[in-house]
């Protein structure tokens, strides 16, 4: 038993130096311990996907993993420090900013992930284009191409502010509940009388292949600027390559395209749409590309060279819908105050439990304290080596934290108590302490076993609602805490106290009962 005993503290004294080894120095690509935004401030965006009605929910799942690689990719390229993306419940997306202090940059960075998908107008049953105005002439309205059930997007030029043509989307039709409906380009339910105004809008359906799979930016290979030499001077441009299947499929279109009207009609145009912006609509001159192509407009070079990045770090399978459900900035001052505050309370709390602990149980306190020094080393070990990059550390998380020593604690009362009654039995030092131990093991299983369901409860009904993260981390740190506490009080403190059976204190029951003799 003595040499079992042995090994086990020494183990023991191992997980305790590798503990102090992870919190002092670098390991496995961890610096520091992660910290949430209420800690180190910066902002806090959540955002709802818009994915189409007919979507299964293998097709949302597939278009949620990309979604959130996409915007890890485009977030990771302004260099933000150790971001928050990921999903909450079937159809939201969480982005955490540490470090930003603007919280519409924030939004655009996240925003312009852009939904980049081709369009071809939408034509009648006579083969020629369909406008704005022929929705609004209609008694009820419906679906003019009734084969395609998707939204439309209407598109006129207006003259802008500075006294150009551009692309304005100015309204949508889509299907809701069953209802085709027209909306204007904030998503409200339309004006006609404004509409009337646009009555000469095209209307833009989605481009599909044979087999009915729309043409996305999911589908781009490459995107990268180059310049147009065929005019007098070089005109800036976006070259793109689609993958295998994109290629198979803008071939198909081209080819569709190419044979339903004369060069410069609108059923030769193939709409180049961004987040439902009418970028650039060019002719289809030939039946096939074979895999390439470009995006041209009136681009200058920074904006040619900004929309390729955009393009090249992959276009999100979905819109987003704006505004995000929820956004909050928090102050890197306020979250400096939330350290200091949580230090000294976490610190403040641990030598109120240490001194009650000594001063109630004497030695057996001592020897806990100990314990519960090795607890907190090995605790926020974890937090920092934690798999995905560590435990992000919130306020509610510190909370999860604090509360997790007082349960440590608790483990060790059970056991010194039953201690105390089998000392006061007549038992030897050695006997109490195991059968303390065995005893006292089931209340502690039973009560640990109860907090875990908990927290299991809490993790996942935080990772379905809008503000989550504290409830997560509130959830997290205190399983870890309490997990950790189990092994701290059944075997660490468990070990030290087997080191001293045998030796001269043993034989001072007044250091481990502080009803010795009265009893």
């Amino acid at each position: 038993m003595t040499r079992r005993n042995t090994l086990v503290f020494i183990i023991i004294l191992a997980l305790f130096a590798f503990a102090i080894c992870a919190l002092v120095y670098p390991m496995f690509g961890r610096e520091e311990m992660k910290l949430g935004l209420d800690l180190v401030g910066g902002v806090h965006l959540v955002y709802q996907a818009d994915f189409p009605e007919d979507a299964s929910g293998e097709e949302k799942a597939r278009a949620m993993d990309r979604a959130l690689v996409t915007i890890e990719k485009r977030i990771d390229k302004y260099g933000v420090t150790e971001p928050i993306i990921q999903q909450l419940g079937e159809d939201r997306i969480l982005v955490q900013l540490p470090g930003f202090t603007d919280i519409e940059a924030a939004k655009s960075l996240v925003e312009q992930t852009g939904f980049l998908e081709f369009r071809e107008v939408e034509m009648n049953n006579s083969g020629q284009p369909v406008y704005l105005d022929d929705y609004l002439n209609q008694e009820e309205l419906q679906f003019i191409d009734e084969q395609e059930s998707s939204e439309r997007v209407f598109v006129t030029e207006v003259l802008s502010i500075e006294g150009e043509i551009e692309n304005k989307t100015v309204a949508f039709l889509l299907k809701d509940n069953s209802e085709v409906r027209l909306t204007d380009a904030s998503g409200e339910p339309a004006d006609n009388t404004t509409l009337q105004g646009y009555a000469d809008a095209l209307s833009w359906i989605p481009a599909r292949g044979d087999d009915g799979t729309q043409i996305t930016g999911d589908l781009l290979a490459d995107a990268f600027l180059s310049l147009d030499q065929s005019g007098v001077a070089a005109t800036p441009q976006v070259s793109i390559e689609w993958n295998d299947e994109g290629g198979i499929i803008f071939d198909e279109i081209a080819e569709r395209l190419y044979n339903s009207g004369e060069y410069g009609s609108s059923q030769r145009a193939l709409g180049i749409f961004l987040d439902n912006t009418l970028l650039s609509a060019p002719q289809i001159l030939e039946p096939e590309y074979r895999g390439s192509g470009v995006i041209t407009g009136d681009f200058t070079l920074e904006e040619a060279a900004e929309l390729a990045n955009l393009l090249k770090s992959g276009a999100l399978p979905m819109p987003l819908k704006k505004p995000p459900l929820y956004q909050e900035k928090v102050s890197a001052t306020l979250g400096a105050d939330f350290i200091d505050m949580s230090l000294k309370a976490g610190l403040i709390g641990i030598i109120l439990v240490m001194l009650f602990m000594i001063v109630y149980y004497r030695l057996p306190g001592l020897l806990a304290s100990l314990a519960l020094i090795f607890y907190g080393a090995v605790v926020l070990a974890l937090f920092k080596l934690w798999p995905g990059g560590g435990v992000t550390l919130t306020l509610a998380g510190i909370g999860g934290f604090v509360l997790s020593i007082g349960m440590a604690v608790d483990a060790n009362v059970l056991i010194f108590e039953r201690m105390k009654d089998e000392l006061r039995e007549g038992r030897t030092l050695g006997a109490a302490i195991e059968v303390g131990f065995n005893r006292a093991w089931t209340a502690i299983r039973d009560s640990n076993v109860t907090t875990f369901i908990v927290c299991g409860i809490l993790y996942w009904l935080g990772s379905s609602i809008v503000a989550s993260t504290p409830v997560m981390g509130f959830a997290l740190t205190l399983l870890i805490g309490v997990a950790v506490s189990m092994f701290t009080a059944i075997v660490v403190t468990r070990t030290l106290l087997r080191l001293f059976v045998g030796t001269r204190l043993a034989q001072r029951t007044s250091l481990f009962n502080v009803y010795a003799g009265k009893g």
